[in-house]
């Protein structure tokens, strides 16, 4: 008989210790780490959805008093106001989802200001196709910084991290196994982890090569 697994509703938290830095996202998490003496005033931050962008915006949010971080497709006119109270502005989830005018006057808003502005993208935002030509110069003032799949070595430390912290220990023929089976992505790692862990808690079964293709195979 199954057992039942309680999931207790919990706020996500982003600490500096939990970002896990290796070759795939060394460049963006020293900038972050280096402002405020960026090399201009405006970054673009992109890579796959859950490579870590959000995690970096929030360290970056401990580092400055007067910032603020809103989701692109939350951004409205009231934005033009804040931005007079700000140091730095981050825009999460940015798929050319803001109209193009308000965007524009965004950044010309902070180029009279003189304040930051980190825009998270899963593509560059050079890439995409705006229509207004003086919204394509401003977007050329960008600083841009990928972060790219993750290494496997990075991929072995979040599987033992992230299984260690519920008291787990896996073989790192099991940790292989995972690797080479599971999409390279932060985000899918840890959702499987996480059916892993519920799997294992709720059949009474450690995990093995078998609990592991069961998911897999979900």
């Amino acid at each position: 008989m199954n057992q039942l697994i309680f999931k207790f509703p919990f706020s996500k938290k982003y600490y500096e210790q939990d970002f896990f830095v290796s070759s795939n996202n060394f460049s963006a998490y020293k900038l972050v780490e280096s402002w405020p003496t960026w090399p201009g005033k405006w970054l673009n931050i992109f890579g796959i959805s859950g490579s870590g962008k959000t995690h970096l915006s929030k360290i970056l949010e401990k580092k400055i008093k007067r910032i603020k971080l809103i989701k692109a497709q939350n951004i409205d006119n009231q934005i033009i106001k804040e931005l007079n109270d700000l140091d730095c502005l981050i825009i999460d989830n940015f798929e050319n989802n803001i109209d193009e005018k308000l965007l524009y006057s965004i950044l010309n808003q902070s180029k009279q200001l003189e304040n930051y502005i980190l825009i998270n993208s899963t593509s560059s935002i050079k890439n995409f196709d705006f229509k207004l030509i003086d919204l394509k110069s401003r977007i050329n003032s960008f600083l841009y910084i990928g972060i790219e799949l993750p290494t496997d070595d990075l991929l072995k430390v979040i599987i033992t991290k992230t299984l260690s912290d519920k008291q787990i220990n896996i073989s790192p023929k099991l940790s292989d196994y995972i690797i080479n089976n599971v999409d390279r992505s932060y985000e899918k790692l840890l959702k499987f982890l996480k059916e892993v862990d519920e799997l294992s808690l709720s059949t009474g079964k450690s995990i093995n090569i078998n609990l592991i293709k069961k998911v897999l195979n979900r």
